[in-house]
């Protein structure tokens, strides 16, 4: 029996053989039988040794398939491809280097898949990454709304994603965002501190401007915050009185239909700031730029210059 051997990388180090095995399935289109099975019958070996499913893979170590388990789905394979992403959109990155994939994510495509949309962020970079690790995978390392424009971040590597993730965490990184929403806020910062799923949530918000669009006060806000909760700044401000103009699910209203119905409510990812001196060596700040519709709704409903407040 022919086998095909692959070698593991620093990504992979620690990882268990099942799990590496099963994502060398998916690199290829392949969705494979039961891996412990396979694992058992020595049809997927270990250094080219009888193993078991929990053993640890190092970097170096050799992983043994037996060919026809991949050659008998090629053809197959081929047959059912699903079409690339990028055939269906382009992405704007805003940074990107061997750790870190930033994009300026456009309104109305997914970060994920879901049952409303087989397209999304996450096919894109891993269809665009290239990576010699076994076991790893691209992904979103934070999440925004299918309508909320702005910076998604994507791991490029097992460091950049413990790395995020950490950070993410401990609130080193800080998040800052622009929103359209409905009435007057104050003058003064509104601090909002909850639960959202009986978790802490902490959103500030301060108004930019304000103005009127079909008759309804409007203001422009620049929010931070501390946690990411799903839905959080839908969620806080609409709790306040300040419903995201637009966003019918928390008691927004509805756009006219329309130059701006397309963007169904104006949340945008606006900021990402990183501590000075990190090991992935990211600038200390990154801008995702403005989308055209949200600046001239900006420019003409507020009545501000958006160069005024993008500093």
């Amino acid at each position: 029996m022919e086998f095909i051997e692959f070698e593991a990388k620093e990504d992979d180090d620690g990882r268990r053989l099942d799990k590496a095995a099963k994502r060398i399935f998916e690199s290829k289109g392949i969705q494979p039988e039961n891996i412990f099975k396979l694992i058992r019958k020595t049809l997927i070996k270990l250094n080219n040794k009888k193993s078991s499913p929990e053993d640890r893979i190092k970097s170096k170590d050799k992983i043994f398939i037996a060919d026809f388990l991949l050659k008998e789905n090629e053809n197959k394979t081929e047959e059912n491809e699903t079409p690339k992403v990028h055939d269906f959109f382009s992405v704007q990155t805003a940074f990107k280097n061997e750790h870190l994939w930033i994009i300026n994510k456009q309104s109305g495509i997914e970060v994920q898949p879901s049952k409303n949309s087989s397209l999304c962020l996450a096919d894109f970079v891993a269809q665009n990454t290239q990576t010699a690790s076994l076991s790893f995978r691209p992904g979103p390392l934070h999440r925004i709304d299918k309508f909320t424009t702005g910076l998604v971040a994507f791991s490029q590597s097992l460091q950049g994603a413990k790395w995020f993730s950490e950070n993410i965490k401990n609130h080193s990184i800080k998040k800052t965002y622009l929103a359209i929403v409905e009435n007057i806020l104050p003058e003064n910062e509104l601090a909002i501190c909850d639960t959202i799923e009986e978790k802490p949530a902490c959103t500030k918000v301060k108004k930019i401007a304000q103005g009127t669009f079909c008759g309804k006060e409007i203001s422009l806000a620049k929010i931070q915050i501390e946690t990411g909760k799903k839905h959080q700044i839908r969620i806080h401000c609409a709790s306040r009185g300040f419903p995201l103009l637009g966003d019918k699910l928390y008691g927004g209203a509805k756009i006219p239909d329309g130059e701006f119905s397309s963007c169904g409510f104006f949340l945008h990812a606006w900021k990402l700031e990183f501590p000075k001196g990190n090991p992935l060596l990211l600038p200390n700040e990154i801008q995702a730029e403005i989308p055209p519709l949200f600046k001239k709704f900006i420019e003409n409903f507020l009545k501000i210059p958006t160069a005024e407040f993008i500093i």
